[in-house]
């Protein structure tokens, strides 16, 4: 029985306790948003291009 609990108790999410590792989320956010910003960026660029190369 006590096996049995201490192996539900490992299947928890771990939440850092404070004075932890610091958070990475702002990293993980920015990432996110230049990711976004780059695929932007290139649809852009070829949308400019195919109009380009059509109309000669």
């Amino acid at each position: 029985m006590i096996a049995a609990l201490l192996l539900v108790q490992d299947t928890v999410a771990y939440v850092a306790k404070s004075g932890g590792p610091p958070s990475t989320e702002p990293y993980m956010w920015a990432g996110y948003a230049i990711t976004l910003g780059a695929l932007i960026g290139y649809v852009a660029l070829m949308v400019s291009r195919f109009s380009k190369s059509k109309n000669g």
